[in-house]
């Protein structure tokens, strides 16, 4: 085998190794929405539980992309895909974390989440992980219209976590007592919306890397 091919055999583990986190991730992020929506506590602490996976995963594909960092000295565009790597992980350890806020505060509210909003919970949870699942297929088989795609739709995430912050904070004045609560609600929107932000940061960062001038050069 030669050292290309064994360089080849390390990338691939690493892109293994970054799709297995962000797919746990992205079920954390599911699970967490779902824990909210029937006031199940149990799948509530799943959620908490499985951060120490996702931090473990972190840890050690960050290490690992190191290690290949400083053994194998690379250049140009493979250089430039370890780089964004470590970028991308990062934002799949927030996406984890933004998932943690949301079981969180599914076990605060108690079954108190506010009936009018719970549509409002799954139509932006399902946006926020559709976004979160592209950005995820853009770094295993990148193209400049899906990048696109997922950086013009976090418009309509942020349109639809204002219209649902705006419904709980006019709930707020009109049943003051409820506002713990409601406070609540807002940030289980807020950590949501982070979801799909992260979604769009992962796709700049690959955007940068595959459409620069030297890729583009390269591969035409």
């Amino acid at each position: 085998m030669t050292p290309r091919h064994k360089f080849d055999e390390r990338l691939d583990q690493i892109r293994s190794d970054v799709v297995r986190m962000g797919n746990l991730a992205g079920e954390m992020a599911q699970q967490a929405v779902e824990a909210m929506q029937s006031n199940d506590l149990a799948l509530a602490q799943q959620v908490i539980r499985a951060d120490d996976e996702v931090d473990f995963l972190e840890q050690d594909t960050v290490r690992t992309t190191v290690l290949v960092l400083m053994q194998e000295a690379p250049v140009a565009a493979d250089l430039r895909f370890l780089t964004s790597t470590l970028g991308v992980i990062g934002e799949i350890e927030k996406v984890a974390d933004d998932a943690v806020k949301l079981a969180r505060r599914a076990t605060k509210l108690g079954g108190h989440f506010p009936g009018e909003l719970r549509m409002a919970l799954h139509d932006i949870g399902k946006q926020a992980r559709v976004a979160f699942a592209s950005a995820l297929r853009l770094y295993t088989n990148y193209t400049p219209e899906l990048a696109q795609e997922v950086i013009d739709f976090d418009q309509q995430v942020d349109q639809a976590y204002s219209n649902a912050r705006n419904r709980a904070v006019d709930l707020i004045k009109e049943n003051p007592e409820q506002a713990k609560s409601l406070v609540r609600t807002i940030d289980a929107f807020h950590a949501l919306e982070h979801i799909a932000d992260r979604a769009v940061a992962i796709a700049k960062r690959l955007k940068v890397h595959y459409e620069s001038p030297e890729v583009v050069s390269r591969e035409s």
